[in-house]
């Protein structure tokens, strides 16, 4: 990882003045070929510089690991280290062919023991094998700002106008947009002129009625229903037994 006190910014390489953004690309390929138009119309691309954003780390698994793929991988690795090896070796020594023999045994032995005794001590931890990568998702293109003009003539004439931001901090960061005001729980949103960023403010949107959120106003129960503060509750009495009708063949006391 590279410390702050030896970052690349602290190069002059990697800084320019004021720079102004040319546009945000989705890969690789399309902002180098906004370069490659600037390069044709002899626009002095060493005043331009392009920075990956939205870093992803991903990685991806490629199998399982088991005892037979970490003996495998250690003898293939022993295998061709100890190649290599005794080819330095032999360039020292009469006897070419033992020296490089012998140095392949001995690296499929060594790394052999080297991969098993790793294996056994991670617990099962990582019983999987993958390759990650760092990779941008997105592409800006930066110029500096005395010739931000005529990069953005050069491609809109070519055919291959920016993705520019529009305005705002550095590097033609946009401004935030006006938020708009949802209002409250079941109330309509209020019209976009808020009063903010110059425009004049709107009505201010009355509070609903009683009766729940965005809700008319509940209706009035008829006396002697149920439900409500000072309200007459129905007599248990009155509901109709199955078969007949409450208040009827059966006397009650009040």
């Amino acid at each position: 990882m590279t410390s702050p006190q030896n970052s690349p910014l602290d190069n002059q390489l990697f800084r320019l003045k004021f720079p102004r953004s040319l546009g945000a690309y989705g890969t690789y390929a399309e902002v180098q070929a906004v370069v490659d138009t600037l390069a044709d119309h002899e626009f002095p691309v060493e005043n331009t510089m392009i920075v990956g954003t939205d870093l992803k780390l991903i990685e991806r698994v490629t199998g399982r690991r088991t005892w037979g793929r970490v003996i495998g991988g250690g003898v293939l690795s022993g295998l061709w280290m100890g190649l290599f090896v005794g080819i330095l070796f032999s360039l020292f020594t009469a006897q070419v062919l033992t020296t490089v023999v012998m140095s392949m045994l001995m690296g499929i032995v060594f790394f052999t023991i080297w991969s098993a005794i790793s294996y056994a001590m991670s617990g099962g931890r990582r019983d999987f094998t993958s390759m990650t990568a760092t990779i941008p998702m997105q592409y800006e293109l930066l110029v500096e700002h005395s010739h931000a003009d005529r990069a953005r003539e050069i491609l809109g004439a070519a055919g291959t106008g920016p993705a520019a931001f529009a305005g705002g901090g550095y590097a033609g960061t946009p401004a935030p947009a006006p938020v708009p005001d949802h209002g409250g729980y079941g109330q309509p949103a209020a019209p976009q002129g808020d009063g903010r960023y110059g425009q004049p403010a709107a009505e201010p949107v009355a509070s609903p009625a009683p009766g729940g959120y965005g809700s008319s106003p509940a209706p009035e129960a008829p006396a002697g229903s149920d439900g409500g503060y000072g309200q007459v509750a129905p007599d248990p009495r009155d509901r109709p037994v199955y078969g007949r009708p409450a208040g009827e063949d059966e006397p009650r006391e009040r």
